[in-house]
């Protein structure tokens, strides 16, 4: 009786564990197409505005940039030809604007070149078609 237990609580265990693992592996994109792990301000500001008509962001990336992450708003490039891009740290505090009118001459962000020094970590949102 007692191993017939043992082997029931075993059995349970193993589906919580591959039930667990399930949803971790199936949940890379959380609500709104925004990746997971995205700073609750970042998530917000997409959530909040993704749907909006003169919202012109095309997509937000992460990158890793005088150590640490920060956030890229780029401009939606069917909408605006020549936006800027809107760097943000994780707490949502513009850094800088890069690009735009300007062109990649516009490079500059709290004094190194963002365009050198940047690198892409990942796609958090991208606006669907």
């Amino acid at each position: 009786m007692a191993l017939s237990l043992f082997t029931m609580n075993m059995k349970g265990l193993l589906l919580i564990i591959v039930s667990v693992l399930t949803v971790s592996a199936t949940s890379c994109k959380s609500s709104y197409g925004i990746s997971s792990g995205t700073p609750r301000c970042i998530f917000d500001e997409i959530a909040n505005n993704h749907t909006k008509e003169d919202w012109m962001i095309g997509r937000v990336e992460e990158y890793q940039f005088q150590g640490k992450l920060v956030y890229a708003f780029l401009p939606d490039e069917k909408r605006i030809a020549d936006g800027a891009t809107t760097i943000r740290d994780a707490d949502c505090i513009t850094l800088c604007n890069i690009g735009g009118f300007g062109g990649p001459s516009v490079n500059t962000c709290n004094g190194e070149n963002f365009f050198q020094l940047a690198v892409l970590k990942r796609l958090i949102w991208r606006k669907k078609k």
